[in-house]
């Protein structure tokens, strides 16, 4: 879980870093450097979730779209069929 001054970066889904706590400097502790890197790729792993749902709703609706396509290119339409009854 993200700390809180964090969560507002999460819910934007993008993946910055404090300037604070990114800032790297002979005073910077190693713990604060892990927790700001640690932090980030949370984001990130948020932010692919994120998009990997939306892109599977893609995927769906472009793929019922494509499956109505070929539903209408197999069955014949009214006017065709009329046509083709009245030949006979």
């Amino acid at each position: 879980m993200p700390a809180p001054e964090q969560a507002s970066l999460v819910e934007e889904g993008q993946p910055q870093i404090r300037q604070e706590t990114a800032c790297t400097g002979p005073g910077m502790e190693p713990e604060t450097t892990a927790t700001t890197i640690l932090a980030s790729v949370k984001e990130q792993e948020l932010q692919f979730q994120r998009l990997t749902r939306e892109l599977e709703v893609e995927r769906q609706i472009v793929a019922s779209q494509l499956e109505r396509c070929r539903l209408g290119a197999e069955s014949p339409s009214i006017a065709s069929t009329s046509a083709f009854i009245s030949q006979t």
